[in-house]
């Protein structure tokens, strides 16, 4: 379930959203990058010993990604179906609201508690984001951790660039962005040895 996700993953999902809204567009990979780059956490520092760092995703949304419109309407069904493939069923937490709080509960949030932080909002996500969720997911099962951090979506973001060569976040994306997979998740590793020492 969502409870899986740390804080700082949390947050770096919220900022995502707030940067796609932002750019009127919907989640995509780099603006999980940007997020990650921007936070805290093993994917923070990772990224920081790299030197790309948000101003360097930045840039490179400037050049590749120009503002649009902001994009209005429910998500997609695959959008549901990746929250889903990580624990997430939207209609279960609705139902549990509105169980707890009464029919239309979720109408009735008064506007200084909506936004950035909903996460009962439906989430506009490109496929390769779905994908950077799911395979997050199976990162940290991979690494046998119970938990889906920072590190997780860092991976999972790599893994999604690797298997896209003609996505919009492919293995030149990375290139551009002076990142190299393999040292990447060679850097992870090491720090999560170093934290379970």
């Amino acid at each position: 379930m969502f409870e899986r996700f740390t804080a700082k993953a949390r947050t770096a999902v919220i900022l995502a959203k707030a940067k796609a809204a932002e750019r009127g567009d919907q989640i995509r990979p780099v603006y999980l990058l940007h997020a990650l780059a921007s936070g805290e956490g093993v994917a923070a520092r990772v990224l920081a010993d790299l030197s790309v760092d948000a101003g360097t995703v930045e840039r490179y949304l400037d050049r590749t990604a120009p503002l649009g419109n902001p994009l209005e309407g429910e998500a997609t069904s695959g959008d549901a179906e990746a929250l889903a493939a990580i624990g997430i069923d939207l209609d279960e937490i609705k139902r549990k609201i509105e169980e707890n709080f009464g029919p239309g509960a979720l109408e009735r949030v008064p506007p200084a508690h909506q936004g950035a932080l909903n996460w009962t909002e439906r989430m506009a996500m490109t496929r390769e984001a779905r994908q950077t969720l799911a395979l997050a997911l199976k990162e940290a099962r991979a690494l046998r951790h119970n938990y889906i951090g920072t590190e997780h979506l860092l991976l999972g973001l790599l893994s999604v660039a690797e298997g896209n060569p003609r996505g919009d976040f492919t293995p030149a994306t990375l290139r551009d962005l002076g990142i190299d997979p393999g040292q990447v998740r060679q850097r992870i590793l090491d720090v999560l040895r170093h934290a379970s020492a």
